[in-house]
């Protein structure tokens, strides 16, 4: 059926036949920091994983990335209500990048 994600503690699945790349970029959870120590996640180069792994399927890639953006905002929360990011800004850190037609950075 399903597999869970990168981190056990992630509550988002990710597809069994998505999950054979490399994963160097994977965020660490509850900062939401890239493991590779690129900033925060999900970095360029995440993008671009992610951008391959879903390539046949742009819905589910936003689908997903809706997901992250719901963890992220309660762990977020939690760890500081006054310094989190605006809502706009989280918005296109984890969902506004995977329109087809939004260029990576």
């Amino acid at each position: 059926m399903w597999a869970v994600l990168l981190d056990p503690r992630l509550d988002i699945t990710f597809p069994p036949h998505r999950t054979h790349l490399p994963v160097d970029h994977e965020a660490i959870r509850p900062l939401w920091h890239c493991r590779s120590g690129c900033g925060i996640w999900p970095c360029p180069s995440e993008r671009m994983r992610l951008r391959a792994a879903y390539d046949d399927d742009p819905v589910g890639l936003s689908v997903y990335m809706a997901g992250c953006l719901f963890g992220a905002t309660g762990d977020l929360r939690r760890l500081d209500r006054c310094g989190m990011p605006r809502p706009d800004a989280l918005f296109t850190r984890f969902v506004g990048w995977t329109r087809r037609d939004h260029r990576l950075r």
